[in-house]
């Protein structure tokens, strides 16, 4: 699955509670952060048939790198959306754009992503709520 990184992937945290029936297949991508094999519309409509919620967030995750479309470039973009994401705490992403582009005759990629959250309660919890959840998760695996 590595290397297939394109509109539409999820990307979920390792430490991500999901319901307990749900079979989520996934590899790792990058430190603490998973690819999803799975459709994101196919994800949500099964966190909703079991209760939970799987927010979209509006705001914008972008990252830009100078070169072609390449695995090495698509890479080193997507480790700088996933950093940026993890210090908004969100446990998931969702890839929206990979696009080539040239600025003065110049290759770049873009890599467009938006947070993405699962979560039992259908209020979004707050950016406290989801660092001592994090935090407490961590506490409860090591």
């Amino acid at each position: 699955m590595r290397g297939t990184i394109r509109a539409g992937t999820i990307m979920m945290q390792a430490d991500t509670v999901i319901p307990q029936p749900l079979r989520v297949k996934s590899e790792p991508y990058w430190r603490a952060w998973e690819m999803i094999a799975e459709d994101g519309n196919i994800l949500d409509r099964d966190l909703r048939t079991a209760g939970w919620n799987f927010f979209f967030l509006a705001a914008t995750i972008q990252a830009t790198v100078w070169g072609h479309r390449t695995e090495k470039n698509v890479r080193r973009a997507m480790k700088r959306v996933l950093a940026e994401a993890k210090l908004l705490t969100f446990n998931c992403l969702e890839v929206t754009e990979v696009s080539a582009k040239r600025f003065l005759g110049l290759p770049y990629l873009r890599v467009s992503a938006h947070s993405r959250h699962i979560q039992k309660s259908p209020f979004l919890q707050s950016h406290a709520e989801r660092s001592s959840a994090e935090l407490a998760a961590a506490w409860a695996v090591g």
